[in-house]
């Protein structure tokens, strides 16, 4: 799968999430900051998940990344946890954990985007 089509974060998303809150930036920032501060616990659930075989706690897990992820904006790791939510629906989950380290590379990125373009940006 092809990803790189997709931007890593997604200003406008930010943007609406915002207006979302009647303009309280500190408030989206703050919701930004949590969604970042969360990545690491998210992505190794995860892959505690996938690597016990467990597929429920792995598609709940993969759902979760994949509605936050919308929520900030965070467009390829949002496209990349709905797909791995598809391979886990399929049972097709040696592709499913094929997906982990591209997952565990994007999300880091995203994450330091956010912080960069977002999160530490002067009010």
């Amino acid at each position: 799968m092809n990803y790189s089509s997709w931007a890593l974060v997604s200003l406008e998303s930010l943007l609406a999430l915002e207006e979302s809150l009647d303009g309280e930036r500190a408030l989206s920032r703050g919701f930004v900051g949590r969604y970042v501060e969360m990545w690491p616990a998210r992505h190794a659930r995860l892959c505690d998940a996938l690597s016990e075989g467990n597929w429920g706690a792995a598609t709940e897990s993969a759902l979760s990344l994949f509605s936050s992820s919308a929520m900030v904006g965070a467009d390829r790791l949002g496209q990349m946890a709905g797909d791995l939510v598809e391979l886990l629906r399929q049972e097709r989950h040696t592709q499913a954990a094929s997906i982990i380290v591209p997952l565990g590379v994007c999300g880091n990125e995203t994450v330091e985007q956010l912080l960069e373009r977002y999160v530490r940006q002067p009010a």
